[in-house]
């Protein structure tokens, strides 16, 4: 990393993040002896979810830099989840068979705010969730920067692979806000992922304040969203709200014309930033991309998927 690279990554972990102070969560250890840990809220408008696999794992170092940290992530085993909703004629499915959704939330939200969502979305649209905190959320250790980010995602990916055995072909990436910059990362630097999920994306960093700048140089920008969305392979949907007050939908529209593989997006009429997932064609959308990208789905479940809807509420907090 340069001089100048150095300087944009102080900059923008100074302007470009804000992790909830303090953490809504403790990571504690079970009493029982098998070493297992699980997140405990200390907020007051966090519920405890235990329904899940809670690891901190080691995040190696970039070439570009960023790594060197340890971060919490939280995984969703749909069998898992589905068996407190009375699905557990569905639990004979694989971690390996599923799709399974690799989560990057968006901003001034940890991982203690997102788990009820992981939670719904692995019991809704029966798919695996991986969710985690960056470098510096939560009680993840380090400072949030750019190249952390990317950093820990390709930790995530690696976590997927190595101790839940999903493979990358099963994986869909999930960008929210801030968090479609790692997924457009990791997604152009993947060729064999199942799909990539863009909700309200950046088209780059400076592109949020300015969506219609013509021209910045590369090396003052983050994120440059633009520049990888033509190298990703995988499948794309870009979902954006047409009233987005934070991330103006030009950039979700652009970035969709970048893609070489596009999935039919949703454009919510009405909705903004926050309120995105509350849009009525926000669930069957991802449904139905879910649906395409997982054509190698075991063919029993297929048949006969209950018909549940989306319950949950996104934590009202800026998400950028």
């Amino acid at each position: 990393m340069g001089p100048w690279d150095r300087i944009v990554e102080n900059i923008s972990s100074k302007l470009a993040f804000f992790p909830p102070q303090p953490a809504t969560y403790e990571v504690r250890e079970h009493q029982d002896g098998t070493g297992e840990k699980y997140i405990q809220p200390v907020a007051p408008d966090v519920p405890k979810v235990l329904s899940c696999k809670v690891r901190v794992i080691p995040v190696s170092p970039l070439r570009r830099g960023g790594g060197g940290t340890q971060i919490v992530t939280a995984f969703f085993r749909h069998s898992e989840s589905s068996a407190k909703a009375g699905n557990a004629g569905t639990s004979g499915q694989s971690a390996q068979q599923r799709l399974t959704i690799l989560y990057s939330h968006g901003n001034a939200v940890d991982i203690g705010h997102m788990l009820p969502v992981y939670r719904d979305l692995a019991r809704v649209l029966r798919v695996n969730v991986m969710g985690y905190d960056y470098s510096g959320y939560g009680c993840s250790t380090g400072t949030p920067t750019v190249n952390n980010t990317l950093a820990d995602i390709t930790a995530v990916l690696r976590c997927l692979q190595d101790v839940y055995g999903v493979p990358p072909d099963r994986v869909v990436l999930y960008g929210q806000s801030v968090g479609s910059g790692p997924s457009c990362y990791l997604g152009s630097e993947e060729p064999d992922l199942a799909g990539v999920v863009l909700h309200s994306p950046l088209l780059s960093g400076v592109r949020v304040l300015k969506p219609h700048v013509r021209w910045w140089p590369a090396w003052a920008d983050v994120y440059p969203n633009h520049t990888l969305a033509p190298k990703i392979k995988a499948p794309v949907l870009v979902m954006h709200g047409t009233e987005d007050e934070v991330i103006h939908i030009s950039c979700g529209k652009r970035l969709l014309e970048l893609c070489p593989n596009k999935a039919t997006p949703l454009w919510a009429r009405g909705f903004g930033h926050q309120d995105l997932e509350q849009c009525s064609e926000y669930e069957p959308t991802l449904r139905a991309f879910l649906a395409k990208v997982g054509k190698r789905q075991p063919a029993q479940q297929q048949q006969n998927p209950q018909s549940q809807s989306l319950q949950y509420q996104q934590p009202q907090r800026q998400q950028r």
